[in-house]
């Protein structure tokens, strides 16, 4: 098993020995992919997300970090791997919360702080270039 936190460069270092235990080619690029989108969606979380919350917010959490509380929507960014296709994102008990942050509620007074779309739509490139 590996273990994902926000240090990318770690991260695919540690992705070399999981290669090994794959089937076949797209089984592992898939893999790597799911991987690599989890480590980039912590880091999102972990570089401050904009916008910065409210005083009053920060004041009720005693934290200054959006998405950050007791690090249970952190541990449940993953990935789901099939024949042909890979999902990543928050499965689980978190995944509501992941969305109203994801896309804002205004109804909550949440706005947008994008750390799964930003995270794919900033790591494209890349990702073409594992698949390759």
């Amino acid at each position: 098993m590996l273990n994902v936190h926000a240090d990318t460069d770690d991260v695919l270092r540690g992705l070399k020995k999981l290669q090994d235990n794959l089937k076949d080619d797209t089984s592992k690029k898939l893999e790597i992919v799911g991987v690599f989108l989890e480590s980039k969606m912590t880091e999102k979380i972990d570089s401050r997300l904009r916008p910065p919350l409210k005083s009053s917010t920060v004041a009720r959490k005693k934290s200054s970090q959006p998405l950050f509380d007791t690090g249970e929507l952190y541990d449940q960014i993953d990935h789901l791997l099939t024949d042909d296709s890979v999902e990543v994102g928050v499965f689980g008990s978190r995944a509501s919360v992941a969305r109203h942050h994801e896309f804002g509620a205004p109804r909550a007074n949440i706005p947008e702080r994008s750390f799964m779309r930003s995270a794919f739509g900033e790591s494209k490139r890349k990702i073409v270039k594992m698949m390759k």
